[in-house]
């Protein structure tokens, strides 16, 4: 890796610094500028956009990552217009030569400063700006996704439609701030791996808290090592830095204390009902919802077995209200019954009966020689502390030097799907490092299962649209007229204006 921390990124710019210099001074004075101004940092750029009458404010996106090799380009080729290269060809040498091709004017050609020609807005123009400024607004204050699983059925379903708020606990800046604008949704490969930015929060007015719904980058995922280029996960918050998370015969419980989910979480769990008579895959459809996905049917002396990989408590007692009910019973795990995909590897969990395990907390302090310790922890250690901790000759080694206690360096939390038996969690991943937080989910826009061809279909539900996820309020009320009226108002005035000039 060529630039991974502050002094690195600091001597680049330096360096740039001079390089820019080198390649400008000549022009600058072609402009009616000193030359001393072409070396002074940041109030070089601030020049340069004068000499080409930009805004001076664009100054600031040039420090912005992913924005900045945007605009630096853009710079290149409003610098060489300035001095009457405009042609396309002088333009795609600048960029494809890396803004060398100024050192050419500077040194060879020494072409007369003309001034910018006059811009008139294009359609290439326009289409630069929304780029920007849509990148900016998707960088650096909200995203959107789509969920593509179903490990928060029921409080989200498959098909969600999200804007994302990465601002309520801070935005993060890019890890990889040279990419591909927009790349995260569609190709997570399309950046300059060797160009990474240490990990940097801008300070938000929110710390995640339990019960929240949170989206952050998958922890464990093992294709791609920058963290902003790792997949986004939707789960509950179940856990705080600090708080020692339990789950008793399925029952999650946070310090001793049962886990009291906000009252919009559709928690699912999975259910064995066993009826006199087969049901309809069309009831069970239009009445809870569940495709034949959703469930396993056995037949039996007597009649049927449904075995629901995830149905909630209202669901749970209507199905077992039923005339041809026979039986109902919770699936439950027992605790005998360890699974080898458990986190942290070796303990005798499973996803019912899980723990007792304390989540670190930033200036927490564990005895690393305690063995129970040393496996719950060790992981999170090296992989998001950045240690090498190691067994050396029966001596705990940290970073080469013995130790016995270990200080966490930043915070962690615990994060559940509402889907309990479904979902892909902190009981399989473990710990949700901090600097793995991305935002939290502020608007539910769409449905879009059934537009996309996600599995299962089920319907636009339309009742989902233009709703108000992750707070405490069970009724979900769709805004979806307003969004419709706005619409209309926009076109329709769209229309009345176009008819008016014509």
């Amino acid at each position: 890796m060529w630039l991974s921390t502050w002094s690195d990124w600091l001597i680049f710019f330096l360096i740039v610094q001079v390089i820019h210099f080198a390649g400008t001074w000549q022009l600058y004075i072609k402009a009616g500028r000193k030359a001393w101004e072409a070396a002074i940092p940041v109030y070089n750029a601030v020049v340069m956009l004068d000499i080409m009458k930009r805004p001076k404010w664009w100054v600031i996106l040039l420090f912005l990552p992913i924005i900045s090799p945007i605009m630096i380009m853009v710079m290149w080729v409003d610098f060489i217009r300035s001095y009457g290269k405009r042609g396309i060809g002088d333009a795609i040498l600048v960029i494809v030569t890396l803004g060398f091709y100024i050192y050419y004017l500077n040194y060879v050609e020494k072409p007369e400063y003309t001034g910018p020609e006059e811009r008139k807005e294009t359609i290439i123009s326009a289409l630069l700006f929304a780029v920007v400024l849509a990148t900016i607004v998707h960088t650096y204050f909200v995203q959107p996704m789509i969920i593509p699983t179903g490990s928060m059925e029921n409080t989200m379903k498959i098909g969600d439609a999200l804007f994302v708020s990465k601002n309520v606990y801070g935005t993060r800046l890019p890890n990889t701030p040279v990419s591909v604008p927009f790349s995260d949704l569609f190709s997570r490969n399309l950046f300059v791996e060797k160009l990474q930015l240490p990990y940097t929060r801008i300070p938000g007015w929110a710390k995640v808290k339990k019960n929240d719904i949170v989206v952050f980058n998958f922890p464990t995922d093992s294709i791609y090592k920058p963290i902003d280029r790792k997949d986004n996960y939707v789960k509950r918050c179940v856990g705080e830095p600090g708080d020692v998370i339990e789950m008793r015969e399925g029952v999650l419980f946070v310090n001793n204390e049962k886990f009291e989910p906000k009252k919009d979480a559709l928690l699912q769990h999975s259910a064995s009902l066993q009826f006199s008579t087969q049901l309809s895959p069309k009831f069970l459809v239009e009445t809870y919802g569940l495709v034949e996905t959703d469930y396993r049917v056995s037949a039996f002396e007597g009649g049927y077995q449904y075995d629901f990989y995830g149905v909630t408590d209202d669901m749970f007692n209507q199905l077992k209200a039923l005339p041809n009910a026979i039986q109902s019973t919770w699936i439950v795990q027992p605790a005998d019954a360890p699974s080898p995909n458990i986190f942290p590897k070796g303990e005798k969990w499973n996803v019912d009966n899980y723990g007792p395990l304390t989540i670190p907390a930033k200036g927490m302090t564990v005895n690393v020689k305690d063995i129970e310790n040393l496996v719950k922890y060790i992981d999170v250690i090296k992989k998001y502390e950045g240690k090498n901790l190691e067994l050396r000759d029966g001596v705990l080694q940290l970073d080469g030097k013995e130790v016995s206690d270990y200080t966490f360096e930043q915070d962690y939390y615990f994060m559940i799907g509402d889907n309990r038996h479904n979902s892909l969690d902190s009981r399989f991943f473990g710990f949700t490092p901090e600097d793995h937080i991305i935002g939290k989910p502020i608007f539910l826009w769409a449905n879009l299962n059934q537009a996309f061809g996600f599995e299962p279909k089920s319907g636009w539900q339309w009742d989902r649209w233009f709703t108000i996820p992750n707070n405490d309020n069970p009724n979900k009320t769709s805004y979806l007229w307003i969004g419709g009226i706005l619409l209309a108002v926009f076109f329709g005035w769209e229309f009345i204006f176009k008819k008016k000039k014509d």
